[in-house]
């Protein structure tokens, strides 16, 4: 295995460290290789526990002189997104932004993400007729996340904005004695502080200022989103069984091919056209629990857009589609054995008047929507001919017939509950459900318009 391999090796295995030193020992073979820098720009990116965002950036731009050295177009497509990824990741947001209008030219992008007439065309010549689809994907969502971030700034963009020339200036591309400077380095465990370091001091301020301008911007982001929320007003649902998470998006007319999907471990990002001709971008970043991003989907309806997330961990329980605790870290769930002493494991118990005690909410939600077991001894002895053609097991009208055998025993309460919701319509029952489930059996409502719109608060008695 080459040095490149092993650099990719490392990547994915999430050691950016060990990539830089194989990255740049594959560079001291082929020193003018454009795919070797814009890799090792990637590694430089995500070093732990400080990124190296000098040295990823001198190395896209050495990507991109190279890359046009060879006249070789989809090697200067990739060389130029990455380093608007990188002006990016540095808070250089008007510099980013004039960098990815670059690259939406060459592949025959407008500022907005949408495709002229001869978008095919431009995308095939691009990308060799092969990459067009995905790096388009990629283009169209960091499109959207830099022209956000600009937005945000307001006038302070149009201010003190920072334009970069197409092609780099000033930007030497490393020689061989340079680079066995810098393997040197990274082999004693500098991880890259000399690479494109020269004004240390004057960085660490910058990124400083940075960092609270990035706070500012977000919390500017975050007020025009809402803001956008509301106009648009693209309503969505969303509802969990064992494996899986499931977001519906109501709207209509969407095509497929102009739908941009980014699903992580700890984020989901989807970008669309509306019928207005405005971009409306759906992101939950990071999601409240990790999710496995091979086997979940997206797909695209006529008159909904509808969000499958594989769960990582089976059966956990999500309260919410966010986390409002930080980044989503995957780890093992432990086994807890009821007893009498975990108390902290147990549903809360509240104050009832029932004379049976107080009331395990959790399985009298399950017992309403729970199938009954059929009685195949009944079922075989009666006649096929008499029981008709069109007899079928319905799941609604079983869980009626099982609601119903109830009705003349056990607790009135229950009892109550239960003719309540086999009459009801099926809005009706998801909302009593969805209001029993989220609230912790504190809290029972029939409307689903009021119910539908977001977790019910869990409302115990005042004492």
């Amino acid at each position: 295995m080459n040095a490149a391999s092993l650099g990719d090796t490392a990547l994915q295995q999430s050691d950016p460290h060990t990539a830089t030193i194989h990255y740049t020992t594959a560079l001291l073979t082929h020193p003018r290789s454009p795919s070797y820098f814009i890799k090792r720009s990637t590694a430089f990116s995500r070093l732990k526990p400080t990124p190296n965002l000098s040295a990823a950036l001198r190395d896209a731009e050495s990507a991109v002189l190279l890359a046009r050295e060879r006249g070789k177009r989809e090697l200067i497509v990739e060389a130029q997104m990455r380093r608007a990824i990188v002006l990016f990741l540095m808070g250089r947001y008007v510099a980013a932004e004039g960098v990815v209008g670059v690259v939406e030219g060459m592949i025959g992008l407008d500022k907005d993400g949408n495709g002229g007439e001869d978008k095919e065309e431009k995308v095939r010549k691009a990308m060799g007729g092969g990459a067009g689809k995905g790096i388009e994907a990629e283009v169209r969502i960091w499109g959207a996340k830099i022209r956000a971030k600009v937005n945000g700034l307001g006038e302070q963009s149009g201010e003190g904005g920072e334009k970069v020339e197409e092609v780099p200036v000033g930007v030497k591309v490393p020689g061989e004695k340079e680079l066995k400077g810098q393997l040197e380095e990274l082999r004693g465990g500098k991880v890259g502080e000399g690479i494109g370091g020269e004004e240390k001091e004057s960085q660490k301020l910058e990124d400083k200022v940075e960092e609270k301008e990035r706070a500012e911007v977000k919390e500017t982001q975050q007020q025009q989103q809402q803001q956008q929320q509301q106009q648009v007003k693209v309503r969505h649902e969303w509802y969990q069984s064992g494996e899986t998470v499931v977001v519906t998006l109501y709207v209509k007319g969407v095509p497929k091919d102009k739908v941009a999907i980014e699903l992580k471990e700890d984020s989901t990002s989807i970008q669309f056209p509306l019928p207005s001709g405005a971009e409306y971008d759906f992101t939950l970043d990071p999601l409240f629990a990790p999710i496995d991003p091979s086997t979940s989907k997206v797909s695209v309806f006529s008159t909904k857009i509808e969000i499958s997330l594989r769960k990582k961990t089976p059966g956990q329980k999500w309260s919410a589609l966010e986390s409002t605790t930080g980044p989503v870290i995957s780890t093992p769930q432990p086994t807890v054995t009821p007893t009498t002493t975990t108390t902290q494991a147990q549903a809360p118990s509240y104050p009832t008047s029932s004379r049976h005690g107080a009331k395990d909410w959790d399985k009298l939600a399950s017992s309403l929507t729970q199938k009954p077991k059929k009685d195949k001894t009944k079922s075989s002895s009666k006649p096929k001919d008499e029981q008709g053609e069109g007899e079928e097991d319905d799941g609604e009208a079983s869980d009626a017939e099982s609601i119903n055998s109830d009705f003349g025993g056990g607790d009135a309460v229950d009892g109550f509950f239960k003719k309540l919701y086999a009459n009801a319509d099926p809005d009706t029952r998801r909302a009593m459900v969805k209001s029993y489930v989220e609230s912790q059996g504190t809290s029972l409502s029939t409307n689903w318009d009021e119910v539908g719109q977001g977790p019910v608060k869990v409302r115990p008695p005042s004492e």
